[in-house]
């Protein structure tokens, strides 16, 4: 699923700086920020993440005043996750530096202050990654396979590859279930005991194969998953009947800021709308503040607003699949958190595909 990027803020102390503006081209909220310590180029992600941004020239400027060293303290202080970019060329011929204070300098920044410092080319390569940053902080970073890859020579190679994944199956077991079954299609069909015919399978293993192979499978591994999962049943979530009004419904600010809401139900019953942002893991401050924005910004939406006139009351709420997700504090009435239970979804999203299945027989 695609990330709206509008629904990402950044609060910078320079929003009209190069880097702020890039950010908002993106589509990215940037709010301003007033700092007291100095005359810096910061930019808060989150309560526990922020970026302070030099160049290569400022960089150098900061050692020789010391506004690098002071920086640093107050990041450390507030900021669990403090970032420095340098950006660009640290020139030191130019500026007749010694590089052993530059390298110094860098060194005490990550050992002594605790702040981890990377580098950028230029100020768009460092615009796109306070964004990556803001987009995997505010909305979470996508699951990465430990699986290592590489690209097959040929055919047979990507065949051996494939049955390599299987449980305690390496390149050799490989080669003798291909060569035993033919192809790969026939590994997949091979019952339990049509395995254990293969040299080099016991009965362990082929018993871990036929479980992989033939084990239905049962997650919930997105939150377009999840959407469907609500989508089929709302009962998931809800105790009284509603209808489902739209599904990645779009909202538009009076700044031309768009925020696309997962699901939209009415409560015909309770004259209510219901706008519905669902998470995959831990609910967050920013998730409330993400529907938040959602609530403030509804009458934008033409369909939104007709029912709002017709005197319907609306709400937000926010869910997730993680059992421990939802203990987010919300002070807010029109704002309420809840647990969707996992089980329930990956049953109704089995249902789904066995009807998908048939359909297609």
């Amino acid at each position: 699923m695609s990330v709206d990027l509008s629904d990402l803020r950044v609060s910078a102390t320079k929003p009209s700086g190069k880097p702020a503006v890039l950010l908002a081209q993106m589509g990215i909220g940037v709010l301003s920020v007033v700092e007291d310590e100095g005359n810096v180029d910061r930019y808060i992600i989150s309560p526990r993440l922020a970026i302070e941004r030099r160049t290569g020239s400022s960089f150098l400027r900061g050692i020789m005043d010391k506004t690098l060293f002071t920086s640093a303290v107050f990041l450390r202080e507030h900021f669990e996750l403090p970032i420095l970019i340098v950006e660009g060329e640290v020139n030191y011929e130019y500026s007749g530096f010694d590089p052993q204070a530059v390298r110094g300098a860098l060194s005490a920044m990550m050992l002594e202050y605790g702040i981890s410092v990377l580098s950028t080319a230029s100020t768009v390569e460092t615009a796109s990654l306070i964004a990556m940053m803001a987009r995997q902080e505010q909305i979470g970073i996508p699951e990465i396979s430990m699986i290592p890859k590489r690209k097959a020579t040929d055919l047979l190679d990507l065949q051996r590859r494939v049955i390599e994944m299987l449980p305690e199956c390496g390149m050799t077991l490989a080669r003798e279930l291909l060569q035993h079954f033919g192809s790969v299609e026939r590994i997949v069909a091979a019952s339990q005991e049509e395995l254990l015919q293969c040299r080099g399978v016991g009965e362990r293993k082929a018993a871990q194969i036929h479980q992989v192979l033939h084990a239905q499978y049962h997650a919930v591994d997105t939150e377009r998953n999840l959407e469907d999962a609500v989508e089929a049943a709302p009962d998931i979530l809800f105790d009284e009947p509603v209808t489902l009004l739209a599904r990645q419904h779009h909202i538009y600010t009076d700044e031309k800021e768009r925020h696309v809401v997962d699901l939209v139900f009415l409560d015909v019953d309770a004259r209510e709308i219901i706008l519905v942002e669902l998470k995959r893991g831990r609910l967050s401050r920013e998730h409330r503040e993400q529907i938040r924005r959602y609530l403030d910004n509804a009458c934008k939406s033409k369909v939104l607003r007709e029912l709002l006139d017709e005197g319907m009351t609306i709400r937000g709420l926010l869910a997730t699949v993680e059992e421990d997700g939802a203990k987010l504090k919300i002070k807010d009435k029109n704002i309420s958190a809840c647990v969707v239970d996992r089980q329930r979804a990956i049953e109704v999203l089995a249902g789904l595909r066995e009807a998908r299945l048939r359909c297609r027989e």
